[in-house]
């Protein structure tokens, strides 16, 4: 067992050479980074280092940073880059290289957390349904992060210094201590990341239920048995309640805080129709990959599927229940290769108009969407299974 735990920590170790050996070799071809980082596909108004850059000129020599309507992203990152300014690129480049490997790092460590739930969790007639390997939890880790590093979409928006790799790595962390049961942790970085990016305001809520249940996850009882154990008792505990408005006043705490540094930092309150602003009313109509209406994300990018994928092989187990596999795979490899073609078409070679563009925008948003809810039921259908073993082999016939 412990010559397994061995090798899996070394193929860790490799996996994450090679992943940080690979970026730093492509950050050297300067211009692969700067064709990224003015595509659409991974950069948007409120992402790109272009813009940011021309800010943080904007604020060293005086300038109001806003002034203009180029810059659109969160004060602080300005005063965390400032010092960088004075140091060569490469640093600049290196800092997104270790924030990559962290955030793989923090992907592993939320696999090896849920192993554990897992080996905790009531045992049924099916237990090859239960994963019981002891060996798995060092297995997985490497395999997540391995999977999240060498994403194509992950590799892409490093190279860009796209600044959405700030907020993934925000709502990493606060997952990552809220499944630790770390209140102040886990709802400043859920804070920071609504700060980032605004939306991620919208995990407040989830965030808050791990954190109030985060020492209740490993005693779960089936389904069956929760309906008749919570039917006297139905209404939250005053502790629970107490739990809860901590959650929340910390959260807002937290970010009323990061709102005044923010003020402090360019002396004015602009900021907030500049950034939030922006995010809400879309005055800024660069294309992006988001199709005409963007119901979940104003300005979405391939930062953002490369997270959320990221987390998917943490549910290993649900690929055999999900049914779109090599659909969405091949709907993702097409829009990945026709999206940068059509924009092209329509922007520069002029043979296209931009319906080309929005109808590989809709095949790209339908593949996001396709997979979502694939692997929502194939979670579902496997909770299922768990807890009705008796039931898996059972045909189901409508008349």
């Amino acid at each position: 067992m412990s010559t397994a735990i061995e090798t899996s920590i070394r193929r860790r170790d490799l996996v994450f050479g090679i992943a940080f050996i690979t970026r730093l070799l492509l950050f050297q071809f300067s211009e692969v980074t700067d064709i990224l980082a003015s595509r659409v596909e991974v950069v948007t108004p409120i992402t790109s280092f272009t813009r940011l850059t021309e800010g943080l000129y904007l604020f060293q020599n005086g300038v109001p940073p806003y002034d203009g309507g180029v810059f659109h992203q969160a004060p602080l990152l300005l005063a965390f880059f400032q010092p960088l300014s004075y140091l060569p690129d490469q640093f600049t480049s290196l800092i997104y290289i270790l924030i990559d490997l962290l955030l793989a790092y923090l992907l592993s460590q939320i696999s090896r957390i849920k192993q554990q739930l897992y080996k905790d969790l009531p045992r049924v007639d099916d237990i090859e349904l239960i994963d019981d390997n002891k060996n798995e939890e060092e297995e997985s880790s490497w395999v997540v992060a391995g999977l999240y590093l060498f994403n194509p979409f992950t590799i892409a928006t490093c190279l860009s210094k796209s600044t959405i790799t700030f907020t993934n790595l925000s709502i990493a962390l606060g997952t990552f201590y809220s499944l630790k049961g770390n209140k102040i942790h886990g709802c400043f970085w859920i804070a920071m990341a609504t700060y980032l990016s605004f939306y991620p305001l919208m995990l407040i809520i989830p965030i808050t239920m791990l954190l109030v249940n985060s020492g209740k996850i490993m005693s779960r009882t089936p389904p069956q048995q929760e309906s008749f154990s919570s039917s006297s008792s139905k209404s939250i505990t005053i502790s629970k309640k107490i739990e809860i408005a901590q959650c929340i006043i910390l959260y807002i705490g937290w970010l009323a805080v990061l709102l005044l540094l923010s003020f402090i930092l360019v002396e004015s309150w602009d900021f907030l129709e500049a950034t939030y602003g922006v995010i809400l009313l879309l005055p800024d109509l660069t294309p992006n990959i988001g199709g005409i209406m963007a119901v979940f994300k104003s300005y979405p990018s391939i930062g953002d599927a490369s997270f959320y994928l990221g987390f998917l092989p943490i549910y290993s187990e649900i690929v055999k229940y999900m049914r779109y596999n090599f659909f969405t795979t091949n709907i993702f490899l097409y829009s990945s290769l026709l999206a940068p073609i059509f924009y092209h078409l329509w922007i520069y070679a002029g043979s296209g108009n931009a319906n080309f563009f929005y109808a590989i925008t809709l095949v790209y948003s339908v593949g996001n969407i396709i997979l979502l809810v694939d692997a929502t039921f194939a979670m579902l259908r496997r909770e299922f299974d768990v807890w009705n073993p008796k039931l898996r082999y059972c045909e189901v016939t409508q008349r």
